[in-house]
């Protein structure tokens, strides 16, 4: 929207929710600013990136990222590090597991094991040992899915480092300045305004409607009315009444997209949008009696006896984003939408967390009180082991559709990072204006080595 209409081009945006941003959104919660999770920006596209500093009016500084995993009462750099996994683990579990490193590959030499799942695809290239206790047994906690019922596209997306062996090269050998794998980036930017990471989101905004563009909030979309191959009508509850547009770009959920569109989609289709889930995530805000928990931008939290799967510390991202002598953590728990946890008070949801905080030593028992508790339903896209066959034909059917497109995370149904989505948006909008192949926009993000755990 913001390229369109700095090309003169009449936008209007409906937004579902009050104010812009989506999941990238951020909210005021007293003294605090809050982001939903862990977000950061960065690329390897120079152009892109002085795109988000004009957005950011250059307000936004350089992080040095930490993140780490907590478990067994150690912490481990993520992305693994030889030397930090050599130093926490025990003396029997290291022998354990190289033994079952040097027995996989072996084996796989002699008979190729099949990368059709996750429970697969991790193992033959670390072992048993280090793929269950670093990537399976969190993947399973934060989707609640099996790893033998996880597609093994989401292993190739999200984990970066080729095998064990690869781990320990580039342990010894970081190649900061030439990486191509976004897993070995150490640093990125955020903005340093205080107000969060939905500070570009609303600079996006006021851009728009500077150049001439309407936004609308609290503008829930209902119904696409499509005639003849084209959208003729798009209706919402939001003011102005209905709109007839020339172009319709969705970033929504893609089964959601083609819930509204009228006539209903052949049964194919709709038989496919049932197959098509997502994970959520309910969010709780902990304001705890310390200037700082710990250094770390995010810490998963793998153990399945613990319910929240990641924590986030917002002041390591811009220390101006609450008081200097308390800190808030965001905690994260995973869950099915309309599920038991899902339905947690914000009490019981609360509880759950301090509980998980206090059993894993990060915090004692009384230094912190709940301030915020928030749900996001569509959070992450569950690759299952069926869902290339269903979402190729959902995106048959929108692209079948002349003047409609639909990019994003959720709108492609793609665990894409931010920077993608950004990047995804200004091509169809170069697309629209002659500048660029529209359709290329859902080839950004399309390569293994762009994606981050």
């Amino acid at each position: 929207a913001y390229e369109r209409s700095a090309a003169g081009i009449p936008v209007t945006v409906l937004e579902k929710s009050d104010h812009v941003g989506g999941m990238a959104s951020s909210m005021q919660v007293g003294d605090w600013t809050v982001d939903h999770g862990p977000h950061r920006f960065h690329t390897r596209n120079r152009e892109l990136m002085d795109h988000y500093r004009l957005i950011l009016d250059g307000d936004t500084h350089v992080r040095h990222r930490l993140s780490r995993i907590h478990m067994k009462g150690k912490f481990f750099n993520y992305p693994l590090k030889a030397s930090n996994v050599l130093a926490n683990l025990p003396p029997h579990i290291l022998v354990k597991a190289l033994i079952d490193y040097a027995v996989i590959r072996t084996r796989n030499r002699f008979r190729p094991i099949p990368d059709d799942n996750f429970r697969n695809w991790v193992p033959k290239r670390f072992g048993k040992t280090i793929a269950e206790l670093f990537f399976v047994t969190y993947t399973e906690k934060a989707w609640g899915v099996p790893a033998t019922e996880i597609s093994a596209d989401w292993a190739s997306q999200r984990i970066t480092l080729l095998n064990l062996w690869d781990t320990v090269k580039k342990s010894l050998r970081p190649r900061e300045g030439g990486a191509k794998n976004r897993t070995l980036i150490t640093q990125f930017e955020y903005p340093a305004s205080g107000r969060g990471i939905g500070t570009i989101s609303e600079n996006y905004a006021k851009r728009i409607t500077a150049q001439g563009g309407r936004i609308l909030t609290g503008a829930a979309v209902k119904e696409l009315r499509v005639e003849n191959g084209r959208v003729t009508t798009v209706i919402h509850d939001g003011e102005g009444g209905p709109l007839r547009p020339d172009l319709v770009v969705n970033t929504a959920p893609l089964p959601k997209l083609i819930e509204y569109m009228r006539p209903v989609a052949p049964r194919e289709v709709m038989d496919s949008i049932g197959e098509m889930t997502y994970v959520a995530i309910h969010f709780v805000y902990l304001e705890v009696d310390r200037p700082k928990l710990t250094d770390d931008h995010w810490i998963y939290l793998p153990e399945k006896h613990l319910t929240i799967h990641r924590i986030s510390e917002m002041k390591n991202f811009d220390p101006t984003m609450g008081p200097p002598d308390k800190t808030v953590i965001c905690c994260e728990i995973t869950c099915p939408p309309d599920g038991e946890i899902w339905n947690w008070t914000a009490e019981q949801a609360a509880e759950a967390a301090e509980r998980d905080l206090v059993d894993a030593g990060l915090l004692t028992p009384g230094e912190c009180r709940p301030v915020h508790t928030t749900r996001l339903r569509y959070a992450y896209p569950i690759y299952d082991l069926g869902y290339r066959e269903h979402l190729r034909r959902l995106l048959d059917h929108v692209e079948g559709i002349e003047n409609l497109h639909t990019t994003g995370r959720q709108g492609l149904f793609r665990y894409n990072n931010m920077d993608h989505s950004v990047a995804m948006g200004r091509h169809i909008a170069k697309g629209v204006i002659g500048k660029a192949d529209i359709e290329g926009h859902a080839e950004v993000a399309a390569e293994d080595d762009l994606f981050e755990n």
